[in-house]
């Protein structure tokens, strides 16, 4: 996780607790950010947009099942290269230019988080791209640990 370059051709790095997390496997972010930060157990997801890992945008008209399988690659991509995954996510925010189209996001989102889901919620709005979606996952560390309670 901290050798792999960011998206500006440095090496990821940590500091003051906290560690920065960079994937090919993903599209580079689009501005000033990281593709995830792992910090205080937890690793934060940026959100993701339907993108090819090369950058390029799917056609948004293309139906939402498709955009929503996009999109969830792409995070689930970030997560697993932080050393977790979608299934150990405790918080995402799905935003939706229409709300018509949760139900085809549903149909897709189960299959990535399993059960029992993440907190979540669902915003509306004005997105030229339709849909993103960013999430916290528990980091690797705190895996091991996550079922003690019983």
């Amino acid at each position: 996780m901290t050798d792999s370059p960011s998206s500006h051709g440095t090496p990821a790095r940590s500091l003051a607790g906290r560690t920065t997390v960079y994937t090919a496997q993903a599209p580079a972010p689009a501005g000033h950010y990281s593709q995830a930060v792992v910090a205080g157990g937890l690793v934060f997801l940026a959100g993701q947009t339907p993108r090819r890992p090369d950058g390029s945008r799917l056609d948004p008209a293309a139906p939402m099942t498709e955009l929503a399988r996009a999109v969830l690659e792409n995070l689930e991509a970030v997560a697993r290269a932080a050393g977790t995954s979608l299934r150990h996510a405790v918080r995402a925010t799905v935003y939706l230019a229409d709300l018509a189209d949760k139900t085809a996001f549903e149909a897709v989102w189960r299959n990535y988080v399993g059960d029992p889901p993440p907190a979540r919620e669902v915003v509306v709005s004005a997105l030229p791209f339709r849909i993103e979606v960013s999430a916290v996952c528990l980091a690797p560390d705190q895996l091991s640990t996550e079922n003690s309670d019983g």
